[in-house]
């Protein structure tokens, strides 16, 4: 197995976002399902919001993802994650790692403008209000306009992305470190191509294809060189519900190396994710289910090769 399978698993260097609708421009726009109380509580089918008040079904009230990894010469590294959610979004979420015997906790809580959009994130110690690294999101209109990243504890990873946007493309510049991506979506808003590249010389290329609410296909050319198929179940994933409205920033403040189908395979597909096919291997994601067909648990074991091997498991609560 080879780094791609890192990407494709360990899932944690995302950024949990939410707001209401994130336009890209007029031609573009990601679409949230509305969330809150029908009026007509005997009408399962009420168009204002069309869950059923008695039978609530998927609405995910605590999800935590905990991957164990064991390296050469680090040992065991473990992360446990905790998504704290209200209301059917993700106010913040608890970090526990533990590194070479030494564990530590962290906390990420995530701030909202009045029209909903998220336009800060920060971390800090579990218990201190001391800020050891913000995220700020700007906005000219509805279009993210400029992302911000400040490492306050150490002051070596910091980074700003500036955006621009052309009909179904949006650029992002990183000037300081003369990186740039393209991040091209088609007619129904869904991410189609990410290209990055250093100057002007292209460096990754990833192109993704759907089909039936599902991000099926994720093939990555340049420095990293892999196929994968992303199979799924039949049953509605609970994550969609809870993650879609952060999608967006998430991609646009993706590495430039990151591979982005298995995050869109995770929280953005319609269906719960259980199979990687890739051209490195294949690796079984266990899902089990409650008697309503919901998604309780999913399980991974990976090996990597070298020594390395990777552990995730989710756990789902309704």
């Amino acid at each position: 197995m080879k780094k791609a399978f890192i990407r494709a698993f360990i899932l944690l260097a995302f950024f949990c976002v939410s707001c209401d609708n994130e336009p890209l421009d007029s031609d573009i726009s990601l679409q949230v399902p509305a969330v809150g109380i029908p009026t007509d509580p005997t009408d399962p089918t009420d168009p204002t919001d069309p869950t059923d008040p008695t039978n609530p079904g998927s609405m995910l009230s605590t999800y935590s993802l905990d991957t164990t990894s064991n390296v050469p010469f680090f040992g065991e590294i473990i992360i446990n994650s905790d998504f704290i959610i209200n209301n059917g979004i993700v106010l913040s979420l608890n970090v526990e790692t533990t590194l070479l015997g030494s564990t530590a906790n962290a906390v990420s809580i995530i701030t909202r403008d009045g029209n909903g959009r998220i336009i800060q994130s920060e971390s800090m110690p579990t218990g201190s209000s001391v800020v050891s690294d913000r995220t700020t999101i700007t906005y000219t209109g509805d279009n993210i306009t400029q992302i911000a990243y400040e490492d306050i504890s150490e002051g070596t990873d910091s980074y700003t992305y500036t955006f621009a946007y052309t009909g179904n493309t949006v650029t992002r510049t990183d000037a300081a470190n003369g990186q740039s991506a393209v991040f091209t979506f088609d007619a129904n808003s869904r991410l189609i191509s990410k290209e990055s590249f250093t100057g002007t010389t292209s460096t990754q290329l990833e192109t993704l294809t759907y089909a039936n609410g599902n991000c099926t296909n994720s093939t990555l050319t340049g420095d990293t060189n892999v196929s994968n198929t992303f199979v799924y179940d039949t049953f509605t994933n609970p994550l969609k519900a809870v993650f879609n409205d952060q999608i967006l920033i998430t991609i646009l403040d993706s590495d430039q190396d990151d591979e982005i189908g298995s995050y869109l395979a995770t929280f953005y597909s319609t269906n719960n994710w259980t199979v990687l096919d890739s051209s490195d291997g294949t690796v079984d994601l266990n899902a089990m289910y409650n008697t309503n067909n919901d998604i309780i648990s999913r399980n991974a074991v990976i090996d990597l090769g070298d020594g390395v091997d990777v552990t995730q498991s989710e756990a789902f609560q309704y």
